[in-house]
């Protein structure tokens, strides 16, 4: 199944060097701890970076001060 997470997934899991993944995560925690509203960052987190990759999801949520990410919720 193709879906809009696939070839970002990729580009992170495949793709990307550890350098590159934690400047992304680095800069994804940096943008959604600029007052963004609680909401706003689970719905972030669960909807969109876990989706593209588990552990890109968990790193951002534990970067933002979140519990383990719950895909699906939002």
């Amino acid at each position: 199944d193709d879906d809009d997470f696939i070839q970002p997934g990729t580009l992170y899991r495949d793709v990307m060097t550890s350098a590159d993944q934690d400047h992304l995560v680095e800069n994804i925690v940096w943008h959604l701890s600029q007052e963004v509203e609680r909401f706003v960052q689970e719905r972030a987190v669960n909807d969109y970076w876990t989706k593209v990759d588990p552990d890109l999801g968990a790193r951002v949520a534990q970067g933002i001060g979140l519990g383990s990410p719950q895909p699906g919720h939002g």
